[in-house]
């Protein structure tokens, strides 16, 4: 069942529009995947690329996906929340939307490229999200110094150290004692985000008494080709087989 719909958002004054996917008939049992999409494109994406409607029927998942624009999930200046619009209310919106059982372990959040950064910041800073799932993600600090309009406006509210950096928001999940999302990264061997998403699962796996994280390196760019098989494998260990992994998994490409 595919829903096209829109909301009005209370935290951006403005109509949004999205597209729901659900299983046939909808129980308590039903997971819940909000999916992010990337830069240039839209909350469709993940629908033209990924056949949502007959893994939600196959799997009993329903599929959320938002239309985040280029706003990197973040919160930008003039009070334009964008992470708290996706991250927060529309998942509240949706959970009075629609007959689901969206408690914290039936609930995940998942995103390709700027998506994938945008699921790990907001999975990490609401307490919605039992499961997280990076797929390439754009951890862009490094461009900094590319002098870019939309990476100024993106992280006006800083970079390292503040609500933006996704290692200090982890810090600040596992100090406060809430439940800690389990996190999964999957990236291209010969995409250059690899070393960025390598240097993320270092750092968190440096954070002592840090919970389990995976990395998965995949053969290929930034495409569907690697993040279908990817949703797809997060799906079967994650959310349907609710895989528990006995320590950090660290999986790369070996010739």
């Amino acid at each position: 069942m595919i829903i096209q719909g829109t909301y009005t958002s209370e935290v951006l004054q403005s109509k949004r529009p999205f597209v729901a996917v659900l299983p046939e008939k909808p129980d308590d049992d039903t997971k819940t995947i909000f999916l992010l999409h990337g830069v240039g494109t839209d909350y469709t994406e993940w629908l033209i690329n990924v056949p949502l409607e007959q893994w939600a029927k196959d799997n009993n998942i329903a599929f959320m996906c938002p239309n985040g624009g280029n706003t990197f999930y973040t919160d930008h200046a003039n009070d334009e929340n964008y992470g708290a619009a996706i991250g927060d209310e529309f998942y509240h919106v949706m959970a009075r939307t629609f007959p689901l059982n969206m408690q914290y372990a039936n609930t995940s959040i998942a995103g390709f490229s700027m998506g994938g950064y945008g699921a790990i910041r907001l999975g990490l800073k609401y307490q919605h999200y039992s499961n997280i799932g990076g797929f390439s993600p754009a951890f862009v600090f490094y461009k900094r110094h590319r002098n870019d309009p939309l990476f100024k406006e993106v992280f006006y509210k800083g970079l390292e150290g503040s609500d933006n950096d996704c290692v200090k928001l982890y810090q600040d999940r596992l100090q406060s004692g809430a439940a800690m999302p389990e996190i999964t990264l999957f990236c291209g061997n010969e995409d250059p985000l690899d070393k960025y998403t390598q240097e993320f699962y270092h750092n968190i796996t440096a954070i002592k008494q840090h919970h389990l994280i995976a990395y998965h390196q995949q053969a290929g760019f930034h495409s569907f080709d690697l993040w279908l098989p990817a949703l797809k494998e997060f799906i079967k260990n994650k959310i349907v087989g609710q895989k528990t992994d006995t320590g950090d998994v660290w999986q790369t490409l070996t010739n």
